[in-house]
């Protein structure tokens, strides 16, 4: 979930938002978890989950930090938080835009699909760097859309499919809707925070037709195809000729590319 401004799905029906958020824990989870194993979280340390979603990360994370340490569950609009029961969790309201958290306070601040919503991502940073202890890590992941595209030139919906891609991509960039090429500057972003022991890794899955996270991205395009249509950028014939694509498992894909970096905040 993003943190300011009009978020794409802030309109969209509870429910289905909640399970559409659920598909994307649930395909990108793994990862995060094996970059936040890699930097050692462990029992007693404090962490900062910004823009947490449906929450799959802060019970995660509460789990592995134990009744020692906390996890601060941050969204502006947390609704799809309500059945974190953890002790060891806060939940919180906050717009990363215009508020602070307490500085030099936390082990790691993570944040993932949550830059590309923002005016200023360079500010965003900023304020999860400033909360980071010394010492502490930061990672934030967000996606690159241009690496998706489908596999197979011979498959039938594989044009229609590559033209609507391309075109809702660029369609939600100049509408200021959102950013799905964000991965690709994500790295010169956090390099400009001076951080230590930076790293940082791609995955781009390869996906058929009918498999959960093509249902999520069924339903995150459902999310602007009013707009598209009405702009003219694609008909509704596109529209269901790429949602056919989705459903058809002798369809294959790749899906964007994830990329993730971490750094290490130096000491004081």
């Amino acid at each position: 979930m993003p943190i300011v401004g009009h978020y794409f799905a802030a309109d969209a029906d509870s429910q289905d938002e909640l399970a559409r958020l659920r598909l994307l824990e649930d395909e990108c989870d793994p990862h995060t978890r094996r970059y936040l194993d890699a930097i050692g979280v462990r029992a007693g340390w404090r962490c900062l989950e910004v823009g947490a979603g449906a929450g799959g990360l802060v019970r995660w994370l509460a789990e592995r930090v134990g009744p020692s340490g906390t996890v601060v569950a941050a969204d502006i609009d947390p609704r799809y938080l309500g059945d974190l029961r953890e002790a060891n969790v806060e939940v919180r309201r906050c717009d990363i835009a215009r508020d602070d958290f307490e500085p030099e306070s936390y082990d790691v601040v993570h944040s993932r699909f949550l830059l590309m919503h923002l005016d200023d991502p360079a500010d965003a940073l900023r304020r999860m760097t400033a909360a980071l202890r010394p010492g502490g890590w930061l990672v934030a992941e967000e996606p690159d859309n241009d690496v998706a595209g489908s596999l197979d030139p011979a498959h039938p919906l594989s044009q229609p499919f590559d033209v609507c891609y391309r075109k809702r991509v660029e369609f939600a960039s100049a509408a200021k809707i959102t950013d799905l090429r964000f991965g690709k500057v994500l790295p010169l972003y956090m390099e400009a925070l001076g951080l230590s022991e930076m790293g940082n890794e791609g995955v781009a899955r390869v996906i058929r037709g009918g498999d959960p996270f093509s249902r999520m991205w069924i339903k995150t395009w459902e999310r602007i195809d009013d707009a598209v249509i009405a702009g003219g950028v694609l008909s509704e014939s596109d529209v269901a000729q790429m949602r056919r694509a989705y459903e058809d498992p002798t369809f294959t894909y790749r899906a964007q590319l994830t990329q993730s970096v971490w750094g290490r905040k130096p000491p004081a």
